[in-house]
């Protein structure tokens, strides 16, 4: 097992959440081969290692540290392992998705009609443009969102693992992932939604730190006055179309003091609706 070492020290001391060390370093000291990425960089609980999950345990990226280039992590334990995750089928088994019409042109969705497999960015993009998800947020205000920015860079932020456990881990200088980001304007105040989003045939999972890492880079750049909202989205093709499962998490705002935790992540708001013949 590649984290036995730590889990037993965890256990040993009584800890639910590990030093942050390199993994590279780690790897070495121990005599173990493993790949960076696919070991600490955990999207879904299918990839999390099964001797991990039996005992309830997360891996996380924790970005590098100054003067060191290597990756470091941490092994964060919680009664349940799905208290790191967002599950689909918890989440939008219950669901049956509701027929969109999009109240705009057919000219301006024809590209998307076009494209004989879609990706995760145009999803996000056709989901955008069809005002299907201003219809999923609630975004009355403001029913034309522009199309949305997504890229990636380095960003250093601290969080806590565990709302119980007095403890804050930090992200330094670590690669991070925007699928896709946005103003609108909700109940009369802008507001940023930050999505992350998946597309399959099936209901899978999420690692909750997929949405959580993102919305805490950008949440330093904006005023206290500028909520984010975490977005998940789910979509699913069909032989009709296109399912859309929208998982909105409560806002997050800008206080100083303030460290939002990765557990407790969790929407408070879910929906399903159906794009016909895309």
């Amino acid at each position: 097992m590649l984290f036995q070492n730590i889990v037993l020290e965890m256990q040993a001391n009584k800890q639910n959440v590990s030093s942050a060390q390199s993994f590279q370093k780690y790897v070495s000291t121990n005599n173990l081969k493993a790949n960076t990425a696919a070991s600490i960089s955990i999207d879904s609980i299918k990839k999390l290692p099964k001797t991990l999950r039996d005992c309830n345990t997360m891996v996380l990226r924790l970005g590098s540290r100054l003067g060191d280039n290597q990756t470091y992590f941490s092994l964060v334990k919680s009664n349940d392992v799905n208290d790191f995750f967002f599950n689909d089928q918890a989440l939008f088994g219950q669901l049956q998705p509701e027929l969109f019409l999009p109240n705009v042109s057919i000219r301006s969705l024809f590209a998307f009609q076009l494209l004989p497999k879609v990706t995760e960015t145009s999803v996000v993009n056709l989901a955008i443009a069809s005002g299907l998800m201003a219809e999923a947020l609630n975004l009355k205000d403001d029913k034309t969102i522009v199309v949305p920015a997504t890229g990636q860079s380095t960003f250093t932020f601290n969080f806590k693992p565990l709302a119980n456990e007095d403890v804050a881990l930090e992200h330094i200088n670590g690669q991070v992932e925007i699928d896709a980001v946005f103003v609108a304007k909700r109940d009369g105040k802008e507001h940023l939604f930050v999505i992350e989003a998946k597309h399959g045939d099936k209901f899978d999972s999420l690692a909750k730190h997929k949405l959580l890492y993102p919305s805490l880079s950008l949440l330093q750049k904006l005023p206290s006055s500028m909520p984010i909202v975490p977005v998940y989205l789910r979509s699913i093709k069909t032989e009709n179309g296109i399912n859309f499962y929208i998982a909105e998490c409560p806002c997050i705002v800008n206080q100083q003091d303030e460290l939002y935790s990765l557990d407790t992540l969790s929407p408070c708001k879910v929906q399903a609706l159906h794009l016909a013949n895309y």
